[in-house]
């Protein structure tokens, strides 16, 4: 029996729509076993078959290698909420690649399963960090992913779940389609220095940084929430910022007291939300063979 474990992840982390990401420790686990018909359980009963994500992404890595797709039992165990910016998706990706990748033996580097990754997701600021762990900053040079390992200080997060969904599709009808050069140099400008802080641990930094101008003004629509969670973190100078498209907001500090004064607050003041207190994945997406 083969097991996969990939992280849950942040993606755009604020500043850095379409390429930063962050794993965090927040785990899916996929087992594969041998089987004479293709069997799915753990999901719902529409994605039972040879639809599945993590199917289809076993089948597109076979396809890479050429080779004809086996039946197995798989059994899906995660508890990461669906469309609701934490990666989801991307982890059925990554296990339905790597799970293809040890039934056959064949070692491909992970450089390789990013590659195959990305191209079923369509950009890899998601399923990069998932892969490799800690956070990633990703380009796209025409089908070629250039990635770059983002090592992080040791930050506690805390995932704000609103109990609806935005979908990435709705999300990204309300983005610009032109930015004014200033904020083309802001955007940027924060960006870097939010990776440095993120490394660093200056945690005051990163909270200054968490100031986007591309995605966040147009989605915070779309999360009730946001505006008074935003209002607390700046008054507190929390890093914050909306994870993926939403609807989950992440906040993260050095001091998890922080973090369980910000839970408390919204346990007082705000009803419908879940949250977790979680830190970042230092490492990706595992195996284990049992």
């Amino acid at each position: 029996m083969i097991s996969v474990h990939v992280p849950a992840t942040s993606a755009n982390c604020c500043v850095g729509f379409d390429c930063l990401g962050m794993a965090v420790d927040w785990w899916a686990h996929f087992t594969f076993e041998e089987s004479d018909e293709l069997i799915v359980e753990g999901c719902p009963e529409e994605f039972k078959g040879s639809n599945n994500l993590v199917v289809q992404a076993f089948y597109t890595a076979c396809d890479y290698l050429r080779l004809d797709y086996p039946t197995f039992k798989l059994t899906i165990d995660t508890d990461i909420p669906f469309a609701r910016g934490l990666g989801s998706s991307s982890t059925c990706v990554v296990a339905g690649i790597l799970a293809c990748d040890a039934w056959f033996k064949k070692n491909m580097d992970q450089l390789e399963i990013l590659k195959i990754a990305t191209s079923i997701e369509g950009h890899p600021d998601n399923v990069a960090p998932a892969i490799f762990g800690q956070a990633t900053a990703c380009f796209m040079e025409k089908e070629n992913v250039k990635m770059s390992l983002v090592p992080c200080a040791d930050y506690h997060c805390l995932a704000i779940v609103p109990r609806y969904e935005v979908k990435t599709s709705q999300a990204r009808k309300v983005l610009p389609t032109k930015m004014a050069f200033k904020d083309c140099v802001s955007q940027v400008s924060h960006a870097l220095v939010f990776i440095q802080a993120l490394q660093q641990g200056d945690e005051s930094l990163l909270a200054s940084s968490c100031k986007d101008l591309l995605h966040e003004p147009y989605r915070r629509q779309f999360i009730k929430e946001y505006d008074r969670i935003k209002t607390y973190c700046e008054q507190k100078q929390l890093p914050m910022w909306i994870s993926g498209s939403g609807s989950t907001m992440m906040v993260v500090s050095l001091e998890k007291n922080r973090l369980i004064e910000l839970s408390k607050f919204l346990d007082e003041n705000l009803n419908g939300l879940d949250h977790r207190c979680l830190t970042i994945a230092k490492k990706g997406a595992f195996i284990k063979y049992e």
